[in-house]
């Protein structure tokens, strides 16, 4: 008899494609020409880099200090990196990750007065359960989720501890979790597998829809309140 003679069938039915592409590493030292890619067609408006390289390293089965280690090489994987503009290499991080220059760029808050931002993880419990988390989640003058109307969060809902916004291997190993408990961040336990829409199109409208305003006041020096409001 065959040695997978008594072994149930699958469904096919029930198998279903991941939404990320897997594209594994030989190793997690492999060196960067012969690095994985994710699409830019599967990142939402306004990602942060935190969530893109959630998604990277799940798609690729990339441990947290593997891939700490081939963004910035020079930086221990445990302490990390702030991921703001000047603190990161724009032109490595988008080779690494084979992305356009200008998405990873607005990944990341800048330094500029305007660009101030929250140390802390800041987070919406419905874009968590879809996979997502916006750099506007972390600015300090956004308060709400614009696609949802949910104030934003800092604290896990299970065991009231916080995480520092950064890139380091703890981080990244917990993706939309709690770096504490390692509990959920969304209402549900999330599957990156999941076959299901990332987000609403009205909901992907509102973000974006924000962005543009945030863009256009600050090119014109004006100030955008939480409340969607502008003021010099």
């Amino acid at each position: 008899m065959p040695p997978d003679a008594r072994l149930p069938r699958r469904n096919a039915a029930a198998i279903k494609a991941p939404r990320f592409p897997i594209l594994p590493f030989d190793e997690w030292r492999i060196s960067l020409a012969r690095g994985s890619a994710l699409s830019p067609g599967l990142l939402m408006p306004g990602e942060s880099l935190v969530s893109i390289l959630w998604k990277f390293a799940c798609a690729n089965a990339l441990p947290g200090h593997a891939l700490v280690d081939l963004i910035s090489p020079e930086v221990h994987p445990h302490e990390g990196v702030a991921p703001v503009r000047d603190a990161v290499d724009l032109t490595r991080l988008s080779r690494v990750l084979r992305l356009p220059s200008n998405v990873v760029r607005a990944s990341l808050p800048g330094a500029a007065p305007h660009d101030r931002y929250h140390e802390v993880f800041r987070y919406c419990r419905q874009c968590a359960a879809h996979g997502y988390h916006s750099v506007l989640f972390q600015r300090e003058d956004e308060n709400l989720c614009p696609a949802h109307q949910q104030s934003l969060q800092t604290r896990c809902p299970y065991c009231n501890g916080e995480i520092p916004y950064i890139i380091n291997a703890s981080v990244i190993g917990a993706p939309f979790r709690c770096g504490w408990c390692h509990s959920h961040y969304s209402y549900g336990r999330l599957s990156l597998l999941s076959t299901t829409a990332a987000m609403r199109r009205q909901d992907r409208i509102a973000i974006s829809r924000r962005l543009r305003l945030r863009s256009s006041n600050e090119v014109e020096g004006v100030r955008p309140c939480a409340d969607g409001n502008s003021r010099l």
